[in-house]
């Protein structure tokens, strides 16, 4: 256990340059350790300096926190010190020479490395996950560990997963440090000096009139008690579709603002606030202003059941309810201007795939889907997938039926999405009978006028058969994503394997099924121009024999099995 030291009054820091006698009256010292075998091992320290008006913490009682478990002790303490004195232990623990404040332990480190590698400050552009509120971005120096941890942190790290008693101390850690410190390799025994803003308590930007053109900005913060501002410079720079416009720098005023006129109206700025001798300050990245607020929302008393029956392949699924939705009403477009065209061209390349997309981008990876062996899991997650559609549903399929419509298109979430069925049937498919002796066409038919019901709330009911070209491949295309199948939807997911890929590179893909699409016949008229049978003694025969071989396959109770084309 730790104990903790009286703050004492504050002195001139000796190094530091960018450290200013009266910025800073002391440094709060918070160290965690492990001790182990009566060693103390470091798991983070942290020294944070703070401003003339900031009051000491108390000490905490007990002088700190302490948790056994198994072998090991995890110990947190707090130690207010003068700043002189802060700043010495944090030099001594750069050096691997820091003991705990207050008491002859010596602190066991790995090897320590500055950075950066001299007595400055850098920004970090991530939220840090143990600064509060009040610092705002403040000015690091970290020590960063050279070497691998010492073997009693890396047992604690890697178990805190698998060990009941190492989840323990990683949750006695998070209530103690108010971060999960074990989580962060980066930080895991690491040290850092924490320098928040010594002369304003937050710094930022806004605009001071919307309703006038050219618009004004004002920055500036509040100043903190007591501090001396006239030597701060704030600067503010435009930044129009990632490169930089007009620039403005200035000195506040006594309340700590500062105002520079803009040259028409502001799209996107970032701030930076500097003193000659202490350096820069505060830095904000580029960032938009908000100019107006969309709501919209969905009244859920307002959705619809539809009740959907299983298809004739799973008798025994039962019947299942889809809630139908309206598309939520999309925001108006903002007004044309050059600006909005070269950012939506700068989108439109950065998310360019194939040949022509920039080297240095990274290719976004495809999806892959692993199928087999368990063909209900397989339906839900396709459901799944056509539930998110918005604007229309596609399926390609060579032996798509009305079993896969009733099984798949039904399961459309939002209202007037289109179901499309792109098909390409063997010869003498439309002898194919069922069961009950209906023929396929005819079960087909049935289906496309079921969905066509405005109960059920869907869009354009439209099923194709491809004449001029043939189809192997499936695909499903949701939307603007497709997804490449290996088998036909009346067989995912049964006993062979089978993959779904998302396709990563849709544009081509996209336009040739369209094309597809277009040339295609619809299936009524194809229904209706089928040629009439042949008869021959060679084909009954053969067609009885498939008709009994379905027969002693066919499914039993509680069983599912995708229909197999002849």
């Amino acid at each position: 256990m730790h104990s903790t030291a009286a703050a004492a009054p504050a002195g001139p820091p000796a190094l530091w340059p960018a450290l200013i006698a009266g910025d800073y009256h002391a440094g709060v010292v918070r160290l965690v350790t492990l001790a182990h075998d009566r060693v103390s091992h470091l798991l983070f320290a942290s020294v944070e300096l703070l401003p003339s008006e900031m009051p000491v913490p108390p000490a905490p009682t007990d002088g700190g926190w302490w948790h056994n478990f198994g072998t090991g002790r995890l110990c947190v303490s707090r130690t207010a010190l003068p700043l002189a004195k802060a700043l010495a232990w944090y030099e001594a623990l750069k050096n691997g020479q820091a003991t705990v404040p207050g008491q002859a332990f010596a602190i066991t480190t790995s090897a320590l490395g500055a950075e950066p590698d001299y007595d400055g400050f850098v920004f970090h552009e991530e939220p840090l996950p143990f600064s509060p509120s009040w610092h705002g971005r403040p000015r690091l120096h970290r020590l960063v560990p050279m070497a691998a941890l010492a073997e009693p942190v890396q047992t604690l790290r890697d178990g805190v997963v698998h060990v009941n008693a190492h989840g323990r101390a990683r949750q006695w850690l998070r209530d103690r440090v108010h971060f999960d410190l074990l989580a962060y390799d980066d930080w895991l025994g690491a040290g850092v000096l924490i320098a928040p803003n010594p002369l304003l308590r937050n710094f930022g930007a806004r605009i001071v009139d919307r309703n006038v053109t050219p618009e004004t900005l004002e920055l500036g913060g509040t100043p903190r008690r007591g501090a001396d501002i006239n030597s701060l410079r704030m600067v503010v720079e435009e930044v129009r579709a990632g490169a930089p416009g007009w620039r403005a720098e200035g000195s506040p005023n006594s309340l700590g603002r500062y105002r520079a006129p803009a040259r028409s109206q502001v799209a996107m700025v970032r701030e930076e606030l500097f003193c000659p001798v202490r350096g820069v300050l505060d830095r904000t990245p580029p960032a938009h202003f908000f100019r107006s607020l969309s709501i919209t929302s969905s009244v859920v008393v307002d959705n619809r059941a539809r009740q959907v029956a299983p298809p004739s392949r799973a008798p025994d699924a039962g019947t299942r309810t889809v809630y139908v939705r309206p598309n939520p009403q999309q925001p108006a477009e903002p007004a044309a201007t050059p600006l909005r065209a070269l950012e939506r061209l700068l989108e439109a390349r950065a998310e360019r795939q194939g040949a022509y997309r920039p080297a240095e981008a990274p290719q976004s990876p495809a999806g892959v889907r692993l199928l087999e062996n368990n063909r209900e899991e397989t339906v839900d997650w396709i459901r799944g997938l056509i539930a998110s559609a918005r604007s229309h549903v596609l399926f390609v399929d060579p032996y798509l039926d009305a079993d896969d419509l009733q099984e798949f298109a039904t399961a459309t979430q939002y209202q007037g999405v289109a179901v499309r069925g792109l098909i390409n049937p063997r010869p003498r498919r439309h002898r194919r009978v069922d069961a009950d002796g209906e023929r396929f066409g005819d079960l087909m038919l049935k289906k496309i006028e079921s969905l066509r019901d405005p109960a059920q709330e869907l869009g354009e009911i439209d099923i194709r058969v491809a004449r001029g070209r043939r189809l192997h491949d499936r695909f499903l295309q949701i939307d603007d994503v497709i997804w490449h199948a290996g088998h036909s939807f009346n067989m995912m997911g049964d006993g062979e394997i089978s993959l779904m890929t998302r396709v990563a590179q849709p544009a081509e893909l996209a336009q040739a099924l369209a094309e597809a699409f277009a040339e295609a016949e619809s299936f009524e008229a194809w229904w209706a121009g089928r040629p009439p049978p042949v008869w021959s003694l060679w084909h009954e025969a053969g067609h009885q024999l498939r008709r009994l071989a379905k027969w002693i396959e066919r499914p039993r109770s509680g069983q599912t099995q995708g229909n197999v084309d002849d």
